[in-house]
């Protein structure tokens, strides 16, 4: 131990001032800093407790980095179909010879989804500052390059990738990027091998080093606006997966809480961090609870193997500060954060996630969410086991699930558009043997064209006025929810029906649940009003469909315009659809809005709720929480949410429409020049592509 170093370089005070923070004379200053080995154990300890730091920071000894996580690279084979079928579709996306036109309809729609969804599985390290994420994440990979440190480390997004998938136009180890560009916030990870875009966002490249400079709160580069950045290491895990370290929440930096909720929101896997001395206060059950409602269901009974929740993990960190790792002490630390958190989940949490996965949860799911409960410390490597174990299974599961999902996809997609694409190639046939029937249906696609828009625009009209309804009555049912909801009788009779005692702890989890319940309220409603707005899309989308089909069939022509496709795959580019194939706007809009205003939310009267109060106490909490709600208009930042919802929902819906009315414009004028025209080569060119497209969706190698 070189004491004096650590006084000038890292205390940076004399020798006086030192003795007097650790309440020694100065001689034995002067004597350890002669002699280190004199220092005695409980000096050493009062040293740790007055100035803050580490053993490791004083002493400059480092622990042992354990072995890396020894997953089998099952990506490899996920990989190779991606691979495949990306060179595949390369080749038919190059053909000079396939117009445009078709490589947008049949072929770019494919490219993209398969691109977006056969990626490695990505695990977001989530949790309060100083609980040991970096230091887990170096335990992963088997090394020490992520930046550690006794105070709130982590200030960025870190993205932790395999060397091998460096990108040849980044030749250094690690880049950052700017937290915004534009209007744009947060570099998209998914737009890695995209030079232009990377480039653009890069405000610093070197070795993994840079990180301690722009990535930690210490780094003189901290306040440079660094968003995220990304990191390329050999380590054996990494070749099935990406790792995502994320700013610790509750920094009082509201960016890092920003930066973390939505990066985690597209985490495949999740891992949260809690130390194990204070596991899971209501502040990470606050959190927590909505990266559980967000997190995406992997299981899938009848279809694999995997176990509820498995690409959940909540993890008691640094375990080893419980009696010295003391198991029982753990388990009952475990048992009890389980059991919490489970009184603040959503009472249709459970049956939801039964609708996608199929298991049963019974007990609201204790035993399942039990189960992704595990303590962990690198100082006692057995304690680890379980949850080395549990992801390891995850991680090498995932790819398969992937694989296979995708493979169902590229499968369903080529039996949806298969029909349109044949119906084409028959128009073309057709305009080579009877022009004339094409002539003709021309000319009644025009007669029709202007009653068919003036109807079509008032539908238009009417779902818009549809959505003005819905927003209206979301708002008016929600707020007479939350007046018979949030007042002083209403919440003292809750308090009675769930059973709550006058203990600090029991207060706060009933202010989470009551977060909760109103969120659920919220959510609920809008879902509901989802539906019904999905019905009346469906009709539009079957209304346009027939009026436009009625010159085709008046001349026994099959259409080949899907306009059910077009407004779907409008609605996809958009960035509001889920997938390729859907006409409604049942799934428009997430839910995340309120993910930031839940958490405020949820945080703002756990604070309020801090301590235990006297006699009339039920009365008291209640007063307390309408007065947190009234100060800080909580009620009208779950409306403006609501607004924000349907604001989303009404562009989502026009851009679609519109595009969709392009599409069909886009049709006729390319219907009219080929029959007009009759440029007999220019028809037999487009009959040879779509053979060709043909032949490609028979031989698609799956």
């Amino acid at each position: 131990m070189d004491l004096k170093s650590f006084r000038e370089d890292k205390l940076k005070i004399t020798q006086s001032a030192f003795a007097e923070l650790i309440g020694v004379e100065q001689s034995s200053i002067s004597r350890w800093e002669k002699n280190p080995n004199s220092i005695t154990l409980p000096v050493v300890q009062k040293i740790l407790e007055k100035t803050g730091v580490s053993y490791e920071e004083l002493t400059g000894w480092k622990k042992p980095i354990p072995k890396h996580l020894d997953v089998n690279n099952t990506w490899e084979k996920a990989n190779f179909t991606k691979c495949t079928l990306s060179d595949y579709i390369s080749t038919a996306l190059g053909d000079k010879n396939l117009p445009d036109e078709y490589k947008k309809a049949y072929v770019e729609d494919l490219n993209n989804v398969i691109t977006a969804n056969l990626v490695k599985p990505k695990v977001a390290i989530v949790g309060r500052s100083d609980t040991g994420k970096s230091t887990l994440i170096n335990a992963l990979l088997g090394t020490d390059k992520m930046p550690t440190s006794w105070t709130p480390t982590t200030s960025i997004a870190v993205y932790i990738k395999h060397v091998a998938d460096k990108p040849a136009f980044i030749e250094e180890d690690a880049w950052v990027f700017a937290n915004q560009v534009g209007a744009e916030c947060l570099w998209d990870e998914r737009k890695l091998n995209d030079e232009s875009y990377c480039r653009s966002w890069k405000i610093a490249a070197g070795g993994v080093e840079i990180l301690h400079s722009f990535g930690t709160r210490q780094g003189e580069n901290y306040n440079k606006e660094a968003g995220s950045a990304v990191v390329f290491i050999d380590a054996p895990v990494l070749k099935t997966c990406d790792i995502v370290d994320l700013p610790g929440f509750g920094t009082e930096t509201e960016s890092d809480d920003d930066i973390t909720f939505a990066t985690a929101q597209k985490a495949d896997v999740v891992l949260y961090l809690s130390q194990a001395n204070g596991f899971m206060r209501i502040e990470d059950i606050t959190y927590l609870k909505r990266n559980i409602s967000e997190l995406p269901t992997w299981e899938k009974k009848g279809e694999n193997s995997l176990k509820p929740l498995s690409n959940l993990f909540v993890i008691a960190s640094q375990a080893h500060t419980v009696n010295s790792g003391n198991r029982v002490q753990l388990k009952e630390i475990l048992d009890v954060g389980c059991a919490n958190l489970i009184k603040t989940l959503p009472n249709e949490y459970w049956a939801n996630r039964k609708k996608l996965s199929g298991y049963d949860y019974a007990d609201n799911g204790f035993k399942e969410l039990r189960s992704r409960f595990f303590a962990y410390t690198i100082d006692i490597p057995d304690i680890c086991s379980p949850f080395n174990n549990a992801l390891t299974e995850i991680l090498e599961s995932l790819p398969a699930i992937k694989n296979e999902r995708t493979k169902a996809f590229v499968k369903s997609y080529v039996e949806l558009r298969k029909p349109n694409l044949i119906n084409e190639l028959h128009k073309y046939e057709g305009i080579v043997s009877e022009r004339d029937k094409y002539v003709t249906l021309l000319r009644e696609i025009e007669k029709n064209e202007l009653s068919r828009t003036q109807d079509n625009d008032k539908r238009k009209k009417s779902v818009r006025d549809e959505i003005a309804r819905l927003s209206s009555e979301s708002i008016d049912e929600f707020s007479e929810y939350m007046a018979a909801t949030i007042n002083t009788d209403a919440l003292v009779r809750l308090m009675k029906d769930q059973g709550i005692k006058n203990t600090k702890d029991d207060i706060k989890v009933f202010g989470s649940f009551l977060q909760s319940m109103i969120q659920e309220r919220c959510e609920t409603v809008l879902a509901e009003k989802s539906e019904i707005l999905s019905e009346q899309t469906k009709e539009y989308i079957t209304s346009y469909a027939e009026n436009i089909s009625h010159p085709f069939e008046n001349n026994s022509i099959d259409l080949d315009f899907d306009a059910g496709w077009e407004f779907a795959s409008a609605l996809l580019f958009a960035g509001a659809g889920y997938g390729i194939g859907t006409s409604t706007l049942a799934c428009v809009v997430r839910f995340p809005i309120f993910g930031p205003i839940g958490i405020a939310v949820g945080l703002l009267i756990a604070g309020v709720l801090g301590l235990v109060f006297g006699g009339g106490w039920q009365k008291s909490v209640a007063k307390k929480i309408v007065a947190a709600f009234d100060e800080n208009d909580f009620s009208e930042k779950f409306r403006d949410g609501i607004r924000q919802y349907w604001q989303q929902t009404e562009e989502a819906f026009d851009k679609a429409a519109a595009e969709l009315d392009n599409e069909w414009d886009t049709y006729v004028r390319n219907l009219r020049d080929t029959v007009n025209d009759y440029d007999i080569q220019e028809i037999q060119h487009r009959i040879a592509s779509l053979n060709y497209l043909s032949d490609f969706f028979k031989n698609i190698p799956l």
